[in-house]
């Protein structure tokens, strides 16, 4: 049923299969009436006919009766017309496809994939720097795939040519289909305002029915916090109170500002990044420090475990199954190593 639909719908599916009916019943009459005569195969018959309706015409094989000279006018009367359609609408699909590509309004088909979605300076950040921890070997190479919801604010970015930027509102049913997101890896929501960041939230829950998509996104406003968590996000940051207590240490204690500002980001320095536990259980903390040390020149500086982050660790804490850690490393040394 949706095979018919979709041929019902399709000008490029009719006119490709009226081109092919027209190819194969020209070759079993020509075959019939001149190949048959002549010794020539079905392949011979299938050659001629594409040749005469796609008025090439070499002329290495030619009909000798009345009946086959009269098939070969049909062949090359109806077979220009339905070929020059074929092209036609051929190149219009394409350029139609061209065309949404470039507002986009595509529809992408990727899986697994990072999706985010908002609009305003945030995306931009978010976005690169996940190109960083992709491009550095700190998080799983995955597509990224940008939503945001006018063509100005698509205009305003500016991002590698390898990340898919659509365009459409996150409360449309239609625009969540078209990045998939029932079938992201994980969705960050990047709003310049917290009631619009709430709605997107409450239309991303909707789409995924309960499918264990992990969503997280940015609070503008402090207060608002546990309005976007009650809309569905697993987790919740606010930039004004980062920025805030970055700005009140920058103020008292430039060293450590500077430090922050330098690991909160993977595109240069050191970062912290989060590296399993698998093959150091049952060992202490600083046995695993002095190891991951000598070995990777990273610092392990927590544990997490399945009830939280434990920061700092005891020397003597004993790495569990299940547990991973969080270490500070340079980043060019952990993407070579790593």
């Amino acid at each position: 049923m949706r095979l018919w639909l979709r041929f019902k719908r399709s000008r490029v599916l009719q006119v490709a299969l009226a081109f092919t009916t027209l190819l194969l019943a020209n070759s079993l009459l020509f075959w019939w009436i001149e190949g048959l005569p002549r010794g020539l195969s079905i392949f011979d018959a299938a050659y001629w006919s594409f040749i005469t309706i796609t008025t090439i015409g070499y002329g290495d094989i030619v009909p000798t009766t009345l009946i086959g000279r009269l098939l070969a006018v049909e062949a090359a009367a109806t077979g220009i017309v339905l070929f020059t359609a074929l092209v036609s609408i051929l190149a219009e699909h394409y350029a139609k496809v061209g065309l949404k590509r470039l507002m986009g309004m595509h529809r992408v088909a990727v899986k697994g994939h990072y999706l985010v979605i908002g609009k305003g300076e945030d995306v931009e950040a978010a976005v690169l720097e996940l190109k960083s921890l992709v491009n550095r070997g700190l998080a799983p190479s995955k597509d990224i795939v940008v939503l945001v919801p006018s063509s100005k604010d698509k205009e305003r970015l500016n991002l590698p040519e390898d990340v898919e930027v659509l365009v459409g509102d996150p409360m449309n049913e239609e625009a969540l289909l078209r990045v998939n997101v029932a079938e992201a890896g994980v969705v960050l929501v990047a709003g310049d305002d917290d009631s619009w960041t709430a709605l997107a939230i409450l239309s991303i829950r909707r789409a995924l029915e309960g499918r264990g998509v992990r969503v997280v996104a940015e609070v503008k406003r402090k207060e608002n916090l546990p309005l976007i968590e009650k809309a569905g996000a697993d987790y919740v940051t606010s930039s004004s109170c980062f920025s805030g207590r970055l700005l009140a240490i920058a103020a008292t204690n430039t060293p450590l500002a500077t430090f922050l500002h330098d690991t909160t980001t993977a595109s240069y320095g050191a970062s912290f990044a989060l590296i399993p536990g698998r093959g150091y259980e049952g060992m202490r903390f600083i046995d695993v420090a002095n190891h991951l040390l000598r070995s990777r020149g990273c610092i392990p500086v927590a544990i997490v475990t399945p009830e939280g982050v434990k920061v700092p660790p005891s020397p003597d804490d004993v790495i569990g199954e299940g547990h991973d850690l969080i270490v500070l490393t340079s980043v060019e040394k952990w993407r070579v190593k790593g």
